[in-house]
């Protein structure tokens, strides 16, 4: 039986670079400035639990913080800063802006 080849483009192909695209035009865009600090938190805190948390700058009551969510219950936020290895509750009200440094 002989086989012959037809001159059809692979779909695998064209899935892959239209794949890839999107990857990269997500990437562009700044995630923290098309959110408020409230939303971010929120988008942050449904995160699974095997994907990284990424690193952020909170200002809380004019502070500067460093660190990851690591949960939000409620009307509290849980911060593991970046140096430490305790968690620290801060109260929701006192947040004023998130900022995703690394990811």
């Amino acid at each position: 039986m002989d086989v012959e080849k037809v001159g059809v483009p692979c779909a695998g192909k064209q899935t892959i670079q239209n794949t890839l695209k999107s990857h990269i035009n997500l990437h562009e865009k700044n995630i923290s400035t098309s959110y408020t600090a409230e939303e971010l938190v929120e988008l942050l805190s449904r995160l699974p639990a095997f994907a990284p948390k990424p690193v952020c700058k909170f200002i809380i009551n004019d502070r500067t913080l460093f660190g990851k969510l690591e949960q939000k219950k409620e009307s509290s936020l849980f911060i593991r800063h970046k140096f430490g290895k305790k968690v620290v509750q801060y109260q929701m009200e006192q947040l004023q802006s998130v900022d995703i440094l690394k990811y």
